[in-house]
C-alpha cells in the first residue's frame, strides 16, 4: 500500500511538471530564430481530409511557402522534401496532398522531393535524412512542422542525424488543447524508452526553466 501511495505521488507532482517543461520547450524551439540559407525545407506530414491537407498540415504547408519565399528573396534556392506515407483513412498519401498543394501555390513541381514510406515523425525524418544526403551531402535543412511539434521533431531530426533547424507554424487555435496534450505524450515516450524516467525529469525541469526564463 505504501510503495501504491508512493508511485500515486510521484506520478501526481511529475505529470504536472512534465507538462509545463514541455511547453517550456515548444515555446523555447517556437521562438528560435531560423537561419537562413538552407538547402531543403522538410514539411512533415498530418492527417488529410480525404486527399486535402487538414487545418493543422495547411497551416505547416502555409508556413513552408512564406519560408521557401523568404529563402528566394536572400538568394537561396531551397528544395522542399514533403514527407508522409498513406493513413489508414486517407485517399492519397500526405506527400502527394503536399506537393499538390505547394505547385498550386507557385513552388515549382522539379524543386519538390516527395518521400511517401514515412508513418510517423521518427520515420519522417530517417527517411527525408537519408533522401537529402543522397542528393546533396553535407546539406542543412530546416523542418517545417506545428508549433507544439518542435520538440519532438527536432529530437527526430537529431536521432536521424540531420542537421536540421526547426520552424514551428501557428497551428489552428481549436486544435490547440488537443496538439499540447497529444505532444506531451508523444515526446515523453520518444524520450522514455531509451532513457527512462530520470531524464525526462530532467528535460522536464529544463523546459519548466525555459518557460520562467521566456515569460
Amino acid at each position: 500500500m505504501h510503495v501504491l501511495l508512493f508511485v500515486a505521488v510521484l506520478l501526481c507532482g511529475s505529470v504536472p511538471l512534465w507538462l509545463l517543461g514541455f511547453l517550456g520547450l515548444a515555446l523555447y524551439h517556437r521562438r528560435r530564430p531560423v537561419p537562413a540559407g538552407s538547402d531543403y525545407l522538410v514539411v512533415l506530414g498530418a492527417a488529410l481530409e480525404g486527399c486535402e491537407p487538414g487545418p493543422p498540415l495547411a497551416a505547416r504547408l502555409d508556413a513552408a511557402l512564406e519560408r521557401f519565399a523568404a529563402e528566394e528573396a536572400a538568394g537561396y534556392a531551397p528544395l522542399v522534401v514533403v514527407t508522409g506515407g498513406k493513413g489508414p483513412h486517407e485517399d492519397c498519401t500526405e506527400a502527394a496532398a503536399m506537393a499538390r498543394y505547394l505547385v498550386a501555390r507557385g513552388v515549382p513541381a522539379e524543386r519538390i522531393r516527395r518521400e511517401e514510406r514515412a508513418v510517423n515523425t521518427a520515420e519522417n525524418l530517417r527517411f527525408s535524412a537519408a533522401l537529402m544526403a543522397a542528393e546533396r551531402p553535407g546539406y542543412r535543412c530546416t523542418v517545417v512542422t506545428n508549433g507544439f511539434h518542435t520538440v519532438r521533431s527536432a529530437l527526430a531530426a537529431r536521432r536521424a542525424g540531420a542537421p536540421a533547424a526547426v520552424l514551428g507554424a501557428d497551428g489552428p487555435l481549436a486544435h490547440g488543447p488537443y496538439l499540447l496534450l497529444r505532444e506531451a505524450v508523444g515526446t515523453a515516450l520518444a524520450l522514455w524508452r531509451p532513457h527512462g524516467a530520470a531524464l525526462l525529469l530532467v528535460v522536464a525541469a529544463a523546459g519548466a526553466g525555459a518557460l520562467l526564463g521566456l515569460s
